[in-house]
Order: structure tokens, then sequence, then C-alpha cells
């Protein structure tokens, strides 16, 4: 317990702590909203239902932001304009390293939560224990359909994928998928004797 005390960060005043959840509630909302955008260039009639759907944005919203904060420790381009925005009074500032951590922590426990829930909720409605082999095996199905798409639309405008080549690259990827997703919820309703 005293372990886990010690990685804590501790604002040091109300406003440091408003900051870090002002930015943490927009972090949220734009990897949701960024997740929320890739589903919608998914390709229709895929095999997953809307529960796996919503469970894929769930992940792939984790995904962005854990490629947000790897992207944050880049160090900045050194140049004129950056230096002078550093050195004005009013400028925005910067989260220092321990309250960026502090904000992806958060944000990074509310997603893994909602994940946990979404996937309690779906195999509690058809009384499949979520921490069963074949429970496991659907999930991580779906993780893995995530970080595929993840690697094809990570650098891609999503404003500009409809006539992107990675278009039809990410249709065949995410059809081949989601048919895998199916399978495993197949054979997870099989193992414990429920009709799909």
């Amino acid at each position: 317990m005293i372990e886990n005390l010690n990685t804590l960060y501790i604002p040091t005043n109300d406003r440091q702590l408003r900051r870090i959840q002002r930015q943490g509630e927009e972090l949220d909302a734009n990897v949701r909203s960024w997740a929320a955008r890739v589903i919608d260039v998914l390709p229709p009639a895929l095999p997953t239902n809307a529960d796996e759907t919503y469970i894929l944005s769930l992940f792939l919203a984790q995904q962005r932001r854990k490629n947000i904060l790897l992207d944050a420790y880049i160090p900045p381009p050194s140049n004129i304009w950056y230096n002078i925005r550093q050195a004005m009074p009013f400028a925005p500032r910067q989260p220092d390293r321990e309250e960026l951590e502090a904000i992806h922590r958060n944000v990074a426990t509310q997603l893994d939560s909602d994940i946990e829930r979404a996937v309690t909720y779906y195999c509690s409605d058809s009384n499949i224990p979520p921490e069963s082999e074949p429970a496991i095996d659907w999930r991580v199905a779906i993780r893995f359909m995530c970080q595929s798409i993840y690697s094809r639309v990570a650098n891609v405008d999503l404003a500009k994928i409809t006539n992107h080549p990675r278009r039809f690259e990410l249709a065949l990827v995410a059809r081949e998928l989601a048919t895998e997703i199916a399978e495993k919820r197949q054979q997870m309703f099989s193992a414990f004797g429920i009709a799909a």
C-alpha cells in the first residue's frame, strides 16, 4: 500500500488540481472523439455487434492516449518561435512531466474501467464468466483488431481518409479481424452452451 502511495502525484494547490482535472477531461474527450471517428470510417456491416464495436472504440481511445503520452516525451524542436512562446508569461504553460503523467494516469484508469465494465456487462448478460479462457480469447481478438487498425490510421488525417489509399487496406483488415472476433464470440457461446 505504501509503495502505491509513493507513485501518486499530489497537486500542490487547488489551481494545479483544477488544471490537471481540466486537461484530463480534454484529453479524455479528445481520444474518445478520435476513436469514434475511426469507427465511423470502418466499412459498414462488419460482423461485430454494437457491444464489440463499443469495446473496440475504448481500446482505440486507450491506444491513442498511450501514443500521445509517448509523443509528449519527444523534445519539441528548438526554434526561435518556440523559445519566444516559452518566454512569454501569458502563454499557456505546458504541464511538467509529473503533471503530464498524472493527467494520463487518470484518463487511462477511466478508460480501463470502462473497458472492464463493458466486457463484464456483455459477458454477464449471457452468464459467461469474464475471466474464463473463451472470454479472454474474445477480448484479445478485439484488442488485436484495435492494434491493427491503429497502426494503419495513427498518422492519417481522418477527415481525408475517404480518398486515402490506406482506406482500402483498412477495410480488408477490419473485415478479416471482425470475422475473427465473431468466430471467438461463437466459440465463447458454444463453450458455455449458449445459442448465438
